[in-house]
This record gives C-alpha cells, sequence and structure tokens, in this order.
C-alpha cells in the first residue's frame, strides 16, 4: 500500500499524531453504542465481518463478541496498535486488524458477511468510490452498516459547519447530508432496509481534544462558536449552558444491502 493519494496520507499523518487522544474520545469508546450497532445486522456465530476505517477497533470488537471472526482495517498503524493491544488484553482471540485503505479494500470481492463504517465518511474525499469497495467485498445476501454525523441540507449552514470541523481537524471533507447519503446509496446499487437518526451533544473543549489545533486555531474556533450562539450559521445549535460552550451533532445509521437481492 504505497500509492495512497495526498489526502490518505493526510489521515495518516494527522491520527498517527492524535491516536491516543482519539482513542480516549467518548464517541471511540462508547461500547454502548458499539453494540447497538452489531445488534442492528445479522451478525451470528458464523459471520464474518468486516470494519473500514475501524481506528481504535472498539466497533470491530463488539463484533468478534458475535462473529466467528471480525477484522479491522486501517490506514493508521497507530490506532490499528491500540485496538491490538486492548484485544490482546481483553482476551479476543477472533479478531484481526489489517493495515490498508477503505479506497482499495486489500481482501477478495464477496468475502464478509457485514460490512461496517463508523464515524468515517465525513473524512473521505470520495465517498462514493468507497462505497463501491464496501460493495463489492460484501457477500450477495449479506449488510452494509454506516454510521456517521449528518451535514445540514441546507448548504449554507453545511459550508460553515465544515469549516468549523477542518480547523480541528485537517482531514475532515464534509459531513454527507441524508440527502447525500441515500443519493450514493441509489447509484451505488444499495438498498437502505432501516435507518435510525439520533444526536451527540459535545462539550467544545472536550471536542478540540480530539483533532489537537493549535491555541490559535483553538482561539478562532471558540470564537467561532460564541458567534453561533448568537446567531446559527452552522446548524449545530451551539449554546452556554452553566458556562460551556456546547453544540450537537445530528447523527444518522444506515443498513444497507444489494439492491439486486430485491430482484430475486
Amino acid at each position: 500500500m504505497s500509492s495512497f493519494d495526498s489526502h490518505t496520507k493526510k489521515i495518516q499523518k494527522q491520527f498517527n499524531r492524535q491516536a491516543k487522544e482519539y482513542a480516549q474520545t467518548n464517541q471511540a469508546k462508547d461500547m454502548r453504542a458499539m453494540v447497538s450497532l452489531v445488534g442492528l445486522t445479522k451478525t451470528n456465530a458464523s459471520s464474518v465481518t468486516l470494519d473500514v476505517a475501524c481506528g481504535p477497533g472498539r466497533l470491530t470488537m463488539a463484533f468478534a463478541n458475535h462473529a466467528k471472526q471480525a477484522t479491522g482495517l486501517d490506514v493508521t498503524e497507530n490506532l490499528l496498535d491500540i485496538g491490538r493491544a486492548e484485544a490482546e488484553k481483553l482476551e479476543i482471540d477472533n479478531i484481526a486488524f489489517t493495515y490498508g485503505s477503505a479506497l482499495d479494500i486489500p481482501f477478495d470481492s464477496k468475502t464478509f458477511d457485514t460490512v461496517s463504517c463508523r464515524a468515517a465518511f465525513h473524512h473521505f474525499a470520495a465517498p462514493g468510490e468507497v462505497l463501491k469497495e464496501l460493495a463489492r467485498v460484501l457477500k450477495p445476501d449479506g449488510e452494509i452498516v454506516i454510521a456517521d454525523i449528518l451535514g445540514n441540507e441546507e448548504t449554507t449552514k453545511a459550508t460553515h459547519h465544515d469549516a468549523l470541523e477542518q480547523m480541528c481537524d485537517p482531514t475532515h471533507v464534509s459531513c454527507l447530508s441524508k440527502t447525500r447519503f441515500l443519493a450514493l446509496f441509489n447509484e451505488t446499487g444499495l438498498d437502505v432496509t432501516s435507518s435510525r437518526f439520533g444526536s451527540m451533544d459535545y462539550e467544545v473543549e472536550q471536542w478540540l481534544l480530539h483533532g489537537g489545533p493549535n491555541d490559535e486555531q483553538k482561539r478562532e474556533i471558540r470564537s467561532r462558536f460564541e458567534q453561533n450562539v448568537v446567531s446559527d450559521q452552522t446548524g449545530l445549535d451551539a449554546r452556554e449552558e452553566k458556562g460551556l460552550l456546547k453544540f450537537t451533532h445530528q447523527t444518522a445509521v444506515f443498513v444497507l444491502e444489494l439492491a439486486a437481492r430485491a430482484t430475486h
């Protein structure tokens, strides 16, 4: 895997630098959320699963607790090492962590019963190409589960939101709206079998830790959130509660299958 594009190399640099901090964020450690995602799938003791852009591997481990074999895939070795160490500590022996890109998944076609991708699509410069790869390695009767934050349907608010995200984490590309996700699924030949929508609340100071911006960037980000308390340009419901700056991400989970199944 020496032919990664410039954006993938940027992801490697950012998350190798921030691996420990990212692995300790609430969203990366929320095992209740991971188990809930597994519960939306048909994963059982005979299933072989793949978790794409697995990060520190907590969702991969949740799948391993229900599957025959679970594999996590990521381009960031430091995050993979965290996953390997934690799986070893927990004595999970039906798990593997593999180095590789979501744009070029290093497995044969029609290999996996379940393919998952959580909290990653907003990092992909070519989300449609990633979806094609997820579909390629899926067995004909398999399923894909995608979970991510959503972009605003209003273009102006979405643009302001993405700009804030990029100041904190330069690997952020854009949050896809529900409409955009559905269009990509249709273009890729995937049907939505179930979906659910929710939200995640953050304190700005805690959220800043995942990206590791410098002091000047932190000041600018705080200033923009403060402006959004007065005039919500981002659609993030920026607010002050007990002296703390807070905001809310909208979230979505989609369970998908290959559209061809509907014709059988």
